[in-house]
């Protein structure tokens, strides 16, 4: 990693990308602490200190922005609840899956209907954040100017967080929904390291001590595996039969396709959670007394042991649906047929097919064994006394590592990319003189 970011930063152009990066996050940290105006700062703080720990996972996604009660407080969340609902309908529309493997402007068809959707989203997550907040209108302004004013404040600070994501996407270094919750969840280590000290501060100070010690070599542990997983991959070599003319051979060269184990990335997580996030959050914006039963399920819902199951299918699936996406076993066999190539040992055509899906299916499961196992056990051990602090420390440290990992990968396809450019620059410059002599 450090290797590749020094490399990076001597690149003018990747240096440009890394520089704008770091701008438009801080921009989104800098809009976290202006408040929305015409509501009472103090009584929508203390509305949203209600909403228990489905407003932890929300404050997460807006950087810190929602316990603030600021102008971008709903974040990402709306541009992410559209890019799961575009996700799912391209995959069962035909015509928009074909759209989506068009190409280029295929591409760009589904990012534009991917952001009309996040600005309706905006718009009505925006509507049901009014209505939660309703009671905290400062009492000196008009009451429906006030809620029109937050209203729409809350909705142009949740679509330009949405652009945010779009400009990283094109002219950052790439893959602006990961980096904007790597930076929610880096905000909120510091907090999360020394909650267990002060939960289980009523023990004694020795206990105290304890579980924040175990809490950081858990921490640790945890976040080694993460990385393992993460750079894990099984190689896989192809070889490419070659046909003699003459004096030449033609044919392409032997290759090895390296397979990662976390085929989809963190991409799963992040899609789990919002979706298991979505009624919960929904409900706790909506509902107004707090003697609701399902406003007391609902904002602690993402704690509650009828969470679990349902993050885990949800986690299971996205991790095929993404890794299937990414590595389309099928296809792979299908083109190694194509340019006479096979694997060694196995016959082209359908034993091909068969032995790239069984590879499919093994990694695929070595990796939500490993998301289950990283993400699930905070959540369960969370039931614990004095460690509620941990619930989301698993989901976290994976998306921390896999950010991470994901980071190195864009910065390194950018080096690759700047290199090829130098290459072609070379050898038009060098046909250029070529054809000056003659």
């Amino acid at each position: 990693m450090e290797d590749t970011l020094r490399e990076s930063w001597k690149n003018p152009e990747i240096r440009k990308k890394i520089l704008f990066t770091f701008l438009i996050i801080s921009i989104l940290c800098l809009l976290t602490i202006i408040p929305i105006p015409g509501l009472s700062h103090a009584a929508a703080t203390a509305r949203i200190g209600d909403w228990g720990s489905t407003g932890t996972v929300i404050d997460i996604l807006s950087c810190g922005a929602l316990t603030n009660g600021s102008i971008v407080s709903l974040g990402i969340f709306p541009f992410l609840v559209a890019s799961i609902i575009m996700q799912i309908v391209t995959l069962a529309v035909p015509r928009l899956r074909d759209l989506a493997q068009a190409g280029g402007e295929g591409t760009k068809k589904i990012t534009k209907y991917t952001r009309i959707a996040s600005l309706i989203g905006s718009g009505v997550f925006a509507a049901l954040y009014c209505l939660a907040m309703k009671d905290t209108v400062m009492p000196n302004i008009n009451f429906w100017v006030a809620i029109v004013l937050c209203g729409v404040t809350v909705a142009v600070g949740s679509a330009f967080c949405g652009w945010c994501v779009e400009l990283l996407n094109t002219k950052g270094i790439g893959n602006g929904l990961t980096l904007i919750i790597l930076a929610g969840i880096i905000h909120n280590i510091p907090h999360d390291l020394l909650m267990p000290y002060f939960e289980a501060y009523e023990l004694g100070i020795v206990w105290a001590l304890v579980y924040m010690i175990m809490g950081i070599l858990l921490a640790i542990g945890m976040l080694l595996i993460a990385l393992l997983v993460n750079m894990g991959e099984k190689k896989l070599r192809i070889i490419f039969s070659k046909r003699t003319v003459g004096m030449k051979q033609y044919g392409m060269q032997n290759q090895v396709i390296p397979l990662k184990v976390a085929q989809a990335g963190i991409t799963p997580v992040i899609y789990a959670m919002t979706v298991c996030m979505l009624i919960p959050s929904i409900i706790t914006m909506v509902a107004t007394d707090s003697e609701s039963p399902w406003l007391s399920w609902a904002k602690n819902a993402p704690t509650s042991v009828t969470f679990i199951p349902f993050f885990i299918i949800f986690l299971v699936f996205f991790a095929y649906v993404f890794a299937l996406m990414q590595f389309n076993p099928y296809d792979i066999s299908n083109q190694i047929k194509q340019n006479g190539g096979y694997i060694q040992g196995i016959k082209p055509g359908k034993p091909t097919s068969m032995y790239m899906m069984s590879v499919y299916s093994n990694l695929n499961s070595a990796d939500c064994a490993y998301l289950i196992l990283v993400c699930v056990i905070p959540l369960a051990l969370s039931f614990i006394p004095g460690l509620s602090s941990i619930a989301f420390a698993g989901i976290g440290l994976v998306l921390v590592a896999g950010g991470f990992i994901e980071i190195k990968t864009l910065l390194d396809n950018a080096l690759k990319v700047e290199a090829d450019k130098l290459k072609q620059a070379g050898k038009d410059k060098k046909r250029s003189k070529n054809y000056n002599k003659k």
